[in-house]
């Protein structure tokens, strides 16, 4: 079985790749930036499709548009991301906007302080020498964070897993919007655990 891994803002794909096979070491793991995510499902087919954080909001975007036989899995689901929406994020508005000025002015700096904030500081390897195309692409995807709104809940044969102690998102308004919603109890946002939680409920062998 092969599944593609949409990555969230600033986490190396590569990396989200080798956490996700850690969980599932019996499927094959592709993983992308948000920004690549559309062209690489042009290109290929996948059995399953995975998404965090800001991955999980460009497959809520694009529900419509993919398969409906297709299992989908979303880790820290995001709905919309600024706190003035209600729909579970932490981030006010004014945030947003102020990362995406400092992402253009120092992007290494930027990335380094939303892992200090996110909790992803010490488990996400250190970003550094980011190309023009890279920080361009960075700014293309706090755009969408700061303006996409995603309806709730998916559709009902995806599933999502949220960490019950993640410092950008509240688990408790994200379950109220999405009941089928598995909260991790004792996680943040790091995708380690909650991979570890959707392999319990997604055996992928069995699915080969």
């Amino acid at each position: 079985m092969k599944l593609l891994w949409i990555s969230g803002w600033a986490v190396p794909p590569t990396w989200l790749a080798e956490q996700a096979h850690a969980a599932f070491p019996d499927a094959k793991h592709d993983a992308v930036s948000p920004a690549e995510a559309t062209a690489t499902l042009g290109q290929k087919k996948y059995d399953a499709l995975g998404g965090y954080s800001l991955g999980a909001l460009w497959l809520l975007m694009h529900a419509e548009k993919l398969s409906e036989t297709v299992p989908v899995i979303l880790l820290a689901p995001i709905f919309s991301f600024a706190v003035e929406n209600g729909d579970g994020g932490r981030i006010t508005l004014a945030q947003l906007r102020l990362q995406r000025r400092r992402c253009r002015h120092d992007p290494a700096a930027a990335v380094a302080d939303f892992y200090r904030r996110s909790g992803l500081e010490n488990i996400v390897p250190a970003v550094s020498n980011l190309t023009a195309s890279q920080t361009a692409a960075l700014d293309t995807e706090l755009g969408w964070l700061e303006n996409w709104r995603a309806p709730a809940p998916p559709p009902k044969h995806w599933l999502g897993f949220a960490g019950e102690n993640d410092a950008l998102l509240d688990a408790g308004k994200l379950k109220e919007k999405w009941p089928d919603l598995r909260i991790v109890p004792a996680t943040g946002h790091a995708p380690g655990p909650l991979l570890r939680a959707a392999a319990g409920e997604f055996p992928l062998k069995a699915r080969q």
